[in-house]
């Protein structure tokens, strides 16, 4: 009896899985195996169909939507696909161009170098966009786009009674006094990291839906989510050159112009990150926060 039901689960699982066999010495171009069914999306966005993968089965394997598989391929029902057929696939890299896109605009909104941009595609000159065309968007961030935002929104210092100490010119022992955002790990430090690049900030571990507080009196000049790498954002602007953001949140509490205290919640952690991303800088330049929260 035993030995029946088992050659029956067998042959059950057999027929579902469907995992194709790869010969030893086989350089595989287009996929990257990062485990034992997902594969990674090549840089250039684009594979090869193989056999009788299908819409559905491809979407499964590089986990992305069905749906865009379609409509970025110009598919037509019943989507049946050819061997060695050519697909674009959406990555976190690559862009799909709007109308009225600009490098400008993805910069801001990718929290990358324009330089970089025009660099990763090959682009020349004038430079122009072209609404439906696909560009690559640089891995490596540039966190100092937060200035481009406060230009835009020029509003100027916080003038709020904080009892903010006066800066002396000893940075160190003058500087106003932070309290902590929300309790949690420090996830990701502020500092260098990997080849020439820099974290701006750190990373704070928090459960769904908490409150994050101000960390200094001021007034919020910015309240949005633009930035793709940002989420939804938060800056308050604070006395003597001092400015705060509070990133990958949840829910907002506040709105442009508010004028706020220490400790007031402005928003809500997100139900969907773990973590969210908190930084302090003076004068424009970041500074790491671990040395002036309390």
């Amino acid at each position: 009896m035993y030995k029946i039901i088992f050659i029956f689960i067998f042959l059950i699982l057999g027929g579902c899985l469907n995992i194709p066999l790869i010969k030893k010495n086989t350089t595989i171009i287009h996929e990257k195996k990062i485990n034992k069914n997902v594969y990674n999306i090549p840089m250039n966005g684009m594979i090869f169909v193989k056999g009788n993968e299908t819409i559905y089965s491809i979407a499964n394997k590089y986990k992305v939507i069905p749906k865009d598989i379609i409509n970025d391929n110009n598919l037509i029902k019943p989507y049946k696909l050819k061997n060695k057929q050519i697909l674009f696939l959406r990555s976190d890299n690559i862009y799909i161009v709007k109308e009225n896109d600009t490098l400008n605009s993805l910069s801001i909104q990718f929290a990358v170098n324009k330089p970089d941009i025009i660099t990763v595609n090959k682009l020349r000159k004038p430079y122009k966009l072209i609404a439906g065309n696909k560009i690559k968007i640089p891995r490596k961030k540039n966190y100092s786009i937060i200035d481009e935002i406060l230009k835009k929104n020029d509003h100027k210092s916080a003038k709020v009674n904080n009892n903010t100490v006066l800066l002396q010119s000893n940075r160190s022992s003058g500087a106003p006094k932070f309290i902590w955002p929300v309790k949690g790990e420090v996830t990701k430090n502020f500092g260098a990291f990997g080849l020439g690049l820099h974290y701006d900030g750190i990373d704070i571990s928090t459960k769904s839906t908490i409150p994050i507080y101000a960390s200094l009196s001021g007034k919020v000049v910015f309240v949005g989510s633009q930035i793709q790498k940002f989420g939804n954002l938060v800056l308050v602007k604070h006395s003597n050159g001092w400015l705060t953001a509070y990133s990958k949140l949840g829910s907002f509490n506040v709105k442009e112009g508010d004028d706020i205290l220490k400790g007031h919640t402005i928003a809500y952690s997100s139900e969907n990150n773990k973590s969210f991303h908190f930084q302090i800088r003076y004068k424009r330049n970041p500074v790491d926060p671990l040395k002036y929260l309390r």
